[in-house]
């Protein structure tokens, strides 16, 4: 009887198993990787004629940082298939990352050997002899890698640190502008390449690249230093090198008009200028104009407090808890301490604020912003102005749609994002909102959903709020939780396995591929191939969506990332950063922080992508690999990741490949992504 159950355990082992039925599997999601090495050694022993529990073990090691016992198991499963060459190739990284520069250059090798131009390999043999300061061979593998992957900003980044360490610092500044263009929100990159214009006497160039960093990572200590160290040797004023954005004259929508052609709509509470919470920032100055005039009413009162003519600019203050209005001459037209109305002196008119440059919020500072509806002022104790924008729900979506996805993108993807953009409204206002306490419905961020205003709008989206007007998504006759991301990266995530995101039926983890097809989640080691790879999906739409939003990796310094850590968490020097628990997906959902003063676990999505560096990660999709010198003495973090987002709900550049690739109309992308769920349309009132 042993002898059968022992036929029959090798025959199960010989095809791969699923990895969402295996005891190994559940203990490396749910971050018990110690175990679940142990249980895929134990399928090994028990099938010693397949490689792959050794693969998925030595994978669960790196990812705990038994980067030495994770070696061995590879070793092991090379002696069971000697001609893997992607197994050859992490096991080069991981004697990488341990400073054994000829052990992995032995592996790196013998994987091209295997397969000729593997990518993973020449970027390993690059990293080796960058190592070893043989800048010709490093090179080479770089230059061979990059036309391997020649979409991905992650190799031009590295050229770049490449560069900078031979000394080639024009080749190096090049390298950086190309990261840029790929991936402008690459921080990482900006960083260098201002220290590199500083060098050059490029002051303004490097003022302009420190700015650009305090966009993405507010508050960056060196970014802030460095523009206070740089202002007294510009060549030209601030709003010279960053000329705001300015709106000259009314925005023309032909052929369609969307005031003529939708239904008067509930109105919202706007909160315009917000952070990342929500909540708005200091507005200690406003510009305020409009091209057809503007009247200034009390709020409660309805009393007239002045006619702005048209193109010109009034400035509105706070001061000792007012809001302090004056004309363009300085004359004060009052101090008010309640609430004011600037509406349009015409129906079909428009609110703009006036670049300002010196409004302590930053969104009021580098461009004009136009608003439909009509605008309310207020003053906020030890807040400055709070700025709210009263909207039609319809009106408003014809500035949220364009800058939450490209209006160039296929039309029924913008039709899907209408509706979810609409029922979240309904959701967000319901009860006073969640920014009821501010005095607003919704904030005009990515906490609620990105809302730009008038300007940013655009004839395709305009036609797609009309095309879907009064369409929200339900589920069992009540608006369903409508989430939505940038990016999933491949895979979307199930609202149940993120902390707070509650269980909904119709938010589920499944693959963002064709439609019809099925593909069983990944297991440790294919997730390792998959992240660092370039794999088919959706949302990995070449020439419609940006490859660094479905792929993107940062190399962090060891000073960087103790520094980072510990404005939160004072833990010490960083030791170690282990993922723990994950989504099938591949989602990091809890991640242990090791520090020579203490331990902490981190179990927050926007918490962990905070944590890990100056600037916010994309998403927590991601594989962190642990690069040491041979002292064991951390060196520097190489995070892989994919996507950009929470990766719950729909994935809008999966929907454009959805609508591009497939032909999908914006129903079957909103059934692909909440199954189950249906459309209905709300009752508008008509106008007359």
């Amino acid at each position: 009887m042993r002898r059968i159950n022992l036929i029959l355990l090798f025959l199960v082992f010989q095809s791969r198993p699923c990895p969402a039925g295996g005891d190994p599997y559940r203990l490396y999601l749910r971050g018990d990787l110690s175990a679940a090495a142990a249980a895929y050694e134990a399928e090994a022993a028990a099938a010693p004629a397949t490689a792959r529990p050794l693969m998925n073990a030595a994978m669960c090691l790196k990812q705990a940082g038994r980067y030495r016992d994770a070696a061995q198991d590879l070793v092991k499963a090379l002696e069971r298939d000697p001609h893997d060459a992607d197994v050859y190739s992490e096991l080069g990284w991981l004697r990488f990352h341990m400073a054994d520069y000829s052990g992995a250059a032995s592996a790196f090798e013998t994987a091209i050997r295997i397969r000729e131009l593997h990518p993973r390999a020449e970027l390993g043999l690059a990293s080796v002899y960058a190592n070893l300061d043989d800048k010709a061979k490093a090179l080479d593998h770089l230059e061979k890698y990059r036309r391997l992957r020649p979409d991905f900003a992650g190799v031009d980044y590295i050229l770049a640190w490449n560069y900078m360490n031979f000394n080639m610092r024009k080749e190096a500044e090049e390298a950086l502008i190309e990261a840029l263009r790929k991936d402008p929100s690459f921080t990482e990159a900006r960083l260098p390449l201002a220290g590199i214009y500083a060098r050059e006497g490029k002051f303004n160039e490097a003022w302009n690249q420190y700015y650009r960093v305090l966009d993405y990572a507010p508050g960056h200590p060196i970014a802030s230093k460095m523009m206070k160290v740089l202002e007294g040797k510009l060549t030209k004023q601030p709003e010279e090198i960053r000329p705001p954005f300015r709106i000259t004259k009314p925005l023309e929508m032909a052929p369609l008009d969307a005031l003529a052609k939708l239904s008067s709509s509930v109105k919202i509470r706007v909160g315009i200028g917000t952070g990342r919470t929500g909540k708005q920032g200091f507005n200690n100055v406003l510009g305020v104009k409009s091209f057809e005039g503007l009247l200034v009413t009390g709020k409660t009162s309805g009393k007239l407090y002045a006619r702005i003519p048209p193109d010109e600019v009034w400035r509105v203050s706070y001061e000792d808890g007012r809001v302090v209005l004056r004309d363009p001459k300085g004359t004060v037209y009052g101090r008010f301490t309640g609430h004011l109305v600037l509406k349009p002196a015409k129906p079909d008119g428009s609110v703009i604020f006036d670049a300002t440059p010196k409004c302590r919020n930053p969104w009021f500072r580098g461009a004009d912003r136009q608003y439909r509806g009509y605008i309310e002022l207020y003053p906020v104790e030890g807040r400055g102005i709070g700025v709210v924008n009263v909207v039609e729900t319809e009106l408003y979506l014809l500035g949220v749609v364009p800058s939450e996805v490209a209006p160039q993108w296929p039309y029924e993807s913008l039709k899907a994002q209408a509706v979810l953009a609409r029922t979240q409204v309904l959701i967000r206002r319901a009860r006073g909102g969640i920014h009821k306490k501010e005095g607003y419905h919704l904030c005009d961020g990515e906490h609620c959903q990105a809302y730009r205003g008038e300007s940013r709008e655009a004839n395709t989206t305009t036609n797609a709020v009309v095309d879907t007007e009064g369409e929200i998504l339900t589920y069992h006759g009540r608006p369903a939780y409508t989430f939505y991301h940038s990016n999933c990266g491949g895979w979307i995530q199930a609202s149940k396995e993120v902390n707070g995101w509650g269980d909904s039926p119709y938010l589920v983890t499944k693959p963002d591929i064709a439609p019809g097809k099925h593909e069983d989640p990944l297991d440790p080691w294919d997730f390792q191939l998959w992240i660092t790879g370039n794999p088919p999906a959706n949302c990995n739409y070449p020439g419609r969506v940006r490859a660094s939003e479905f792929r993107w990796m940062k190399i962090i310094r060891q000073k960087d990332m103790t520094f980072r850590i510990n404005r939160d968490y004072g833990i010490g020097e960083v030791l170690d950063i282990v993922p723990l628990r994950r989504s099938p997906s591949g989602n990091v959902n809890s991640m242990k922080l090791v520090g020579k003063k203490k331990s902490v676990v981190v179990d927050r999505e926007h918490l962990i992508r905070n944590i890990l560096g100056f600037s916010s990660l994309k998403s927590t999709l991601f594989e962190i690999e642990v690069n040491r010198f041979r002292n064991g003495k951390v060196r520097n973090y190489w995070i892989y990741g994919g996507g950009w987002g929470h990766a719950i709900g729909m994935c809008q550049s999966g929907a454009a490949g959805l609508a591009g690739k497939y032909g999908v109309d914006y129903r079957g992308i909103l059934e692909f992504y909440f199954p189950g769920t249906g459309i209905r349309r709300i009752k508008y009132v008509r106008k007359k």
